[in-house]
Parts: structure tokens; C-alpha cells; sequence
């Protein structure tokens, strides 16, 4: 009963002492309010070490991410335990929380990588503004940690979405009868014509329509005759650089000679003409000659 009774006291005056705070410096402190920002770097990632001792009240440490949008967050903790003091029960832990203080992935006792030197955690992640803790577990625990993260953006094809679920359902259509149903007394009448107060229909207005252009004839004179069997064949001087000119088609009266002929051979200042009759003919009926197109 004596020796059971000295080792007590042995043990309470010389054994190591356990902390019996909660591993903060207040009890009414709340880290998760005030965390550190961790900022990402031009290749999407951060980097951030720290010492943790549970006994020193320096149990835990937060941080706080910014998420610039849909993607995922890669984290790794690298860890140095305590030297020979660490027990078989040592473990940081750590977890990730999304903007609404939700637990959305954690590394802790319960977890199969407990007591591992290097745990990591892929996180798919929303834009907002996400929390980390990194933690000790035990009351006589201290640790070294390096905690490395990098965010990866989720292409437009790989993000998920819940349409249609909240979409909500179209009311059905009313059925479109094969016949038409109009009622007949819904049918519109023909609009009956107006009539003046004499009786007569009002005549409806028509389109105006450009007037048609009076052909111009333009007068040329005879420059060589040449008998071709019982016709003469023309020279006319007046050609295709003329004022007005005349092209290949157009018609030639001669004077004294009944009919319109056509032109052919139009060059720059001259066109020829075949007309029924002989020069003397034509010489004697006054020889000029009218071009209409």
C-alpha cells in the first residue's frame, strides 16, 4: 500500500506534465475568423510552412484561398514530426472548407493515410473563397509542416450541371384538330367595295408607270454607193463614236425609198446599209438618210 502510494507521488512531483488547455491561448479565440491569405502565384500555385506545439498554444494554423473559379484544388502536406518525444499516435491532420464552413475533404486519425509524413487531397472546388486547417491531435505534440497547393481550371466540357432537374415541366399544349374548327360566323366576310354617292365603283388607283422614251432619229448622209445585184449597198457617215452613235441593228430610212432598212458593219465613223434600188434611184429621190434605234 505504501510503494502503490510513492509511486503516485513520484509520479504527479517528477513525470512528464500533460497541458490541460485546449492548445489555445484564449478560450474564447477563433482563429477560422482572422485566417492567412494564401495567394496563388502566376502558375496556379501556393506555398506556405509554419511549427506547430501544442504545449506553446500553438496547436493550429488557418488559411484562407481564393478560387477564381470551377476547377481543382491539389494540396499537399509535407511533415517533420518531433524528434524522439513522438509517440506511435502522432498525426497532422488537416482539412479543406468551402465557403459555406463545410468539410469537404479532411486527413485526420479516422483516415487511412493517418500517421503518414506526406498526405495529399484533390479537392473539386467552385469560385469563392475556401478555408484550410492544419491542426495537432495530441497534447504533447509538436510538428514542422510544408503545405503546397495548386488550382487547376475545369474546362467548359467537364463541368457538371443539374439542368434540367430544376427546370420545371411545360404544361401540355391543347391538341391542333387536323380540320380547320373556326366557327363559321368567326369567318371574316370580303370587305365590300367602296361606292361614291352615285353608285358607280370607286376606280382603284394604279401604279405609275414610267412613259416610254419617243425614238429620236438621227439624220446621217450617204458617203459611197455600191450596186449589189438589184440592191445598192450604203455607206452612211455616221458611226458608233457619233453624237448620238448607232450600232449594228438600228434603222435606216433613205428618202424616197419606202421601208426601214437595218444597219450592219458599224465601225467607229461609218455604217453600211443594203437598200432595194439603184444610185440613180436614190440619187434622184434626194438621198438622205434618217437613223432611228
Amino acid at each position: 500500500m505504501m510503494v502503490v502510494l510513492g509511486a503516485a507521488v513520484l509520479g504527479a512531483c517528477g513525470g512528464t506534465q500533460i497541458p490541460q488547455h485546449n492548445g489555445y491561448k484564449s478560450e474564447k479565440v477563433k482563429p477560422w475568423k482572422k485566417p492567412k491569405a494564401l495567394a496563388f502565384d502566376e502558375k496556379m500555385e501556393l506555398k506556405t510552412e509554419a511549427e506547430l506545439s501544442y504545449p506553446d498554444m500553438r496547436r493550429a494554423r488557418w488559411y484562407s484561398v481564393d478560387v477564381p473559379g470551377n476547377g481543382e484544388l491539389a494540396l499537399k502536406l509535407e511533415i517533420t514530426p518531433p524528434g524522439e518525444a513522438v509517440n506511435e499516435e502522432f498525426d497532422l491532420a488537416f482539412e479543406v472548407l468551402d465557403p459555406g464552413y463545410h468539410v469537404v475533404a479532411k486527413s485526420d486519425l479516422e483516415e487511412q493515410d493517418a500517421h503518414e509524413l506526406n498526405k495529399t487531397r484533390a479537392v473539386k472546388v467552385k469560385h469563392g473563397q475556401y478555408l484550410l486547417h492544419v491542426y495537432l491531435q495530441g497534447r504533447m505534440d509538436t510538428a514542422e509542416y510544408i503545405l503546397r497547393g495548386s488550382y487547376k481550371s475545369a474546362a467548359a466540357d467537364d463541368v457538371k450541371t443539374n439542368f434540367p432537374a430544376l427546370v420545371a415541366f411545360v404544361p401540355m399544349l391543347p391538341m391542333v384538330p387536323l380540320a380547320d374548327d373556326t366557327p363559321k360566323s368567326a369567318i371574316q366576310k370580303p370587305i365590300p367595295t367602296r361606292r361614291p354617292p352615285n353608285g358607280q365603283p370607286q376606280p382603284q388607283p394604279q401604279p405609275k408607270k414610267d412613259p416610254v422614251p419617243a425614238a429620236v432619229a438621227t439624220s446621217a448622209i450617204i458617203l459611197n454607193m455600191t450596186v449589189v445585184g438589184k440592191s445598192t449597198l450604203i455607206t452612211v457617215g455616221r458611226g458608233t463614236t457619233s453624237t448620238p452613235p448607232v450600232q449594228n441593228g438600228m434603222k435606216a430610212q433613205i428618202k424616197g425609198v419606202g421601208g426601214a432598212f437595218e444597219l450592219t458593219k458599224c465601225q467607229e465613223k461609218t455604217c453600211q446599209v443594203l437598200v432595194p434600188g439603184t444610185p440613180d434611184q436614190i440619187k434622184n429621190a434626194g438621198g438622205s438618210v434618217s437613223i432611228t434605234p
